[in-house]
């Protein structure tokens, strides 16, 4: 059941942003806006990673680009500083 509701949502979510198989999580964008959020909020890698339960070289590996964004750790940054999902993903 839970594979079910998993593929259910993604194709909803799919759907709701036309998001279509070739498009791709584009690391280095991701990793640049993380990087710019998180200065201009005045918060250092350490601070980051404690909030998110990570260690500061995960976040560093995030902003570098050599690692993709968990997508939990994305929804509670946009969570807690209110900003565009969109926008960290380069999307806006």
């Amino acid at each position: 059941i839970k594979l079910i509701l998993s593929c259910l949502i993604k194709f909803h979510l799919c759907k709701q942003y036309n998001i279509t198989v070739k498009q791709r999580v584009n690391n280095e964008i991701i990793g640049k806006r993380l990087k710019e959020f998180r200065k201009s909020k005045g918060i250092t890698q350490a601070e980051l990673a404690d909030f998110l339960n990570t260690t500061q070289s995960t976040i560093s590996a995030y902003e570098s680009g050599k690692t993709t964004l968990l997508t939990a750790f994305a929804l509670q940054i946009v969570n807690k500083y209110k900003i565009s999902l969109d926008w960290l993903c380069g999307k806006k």
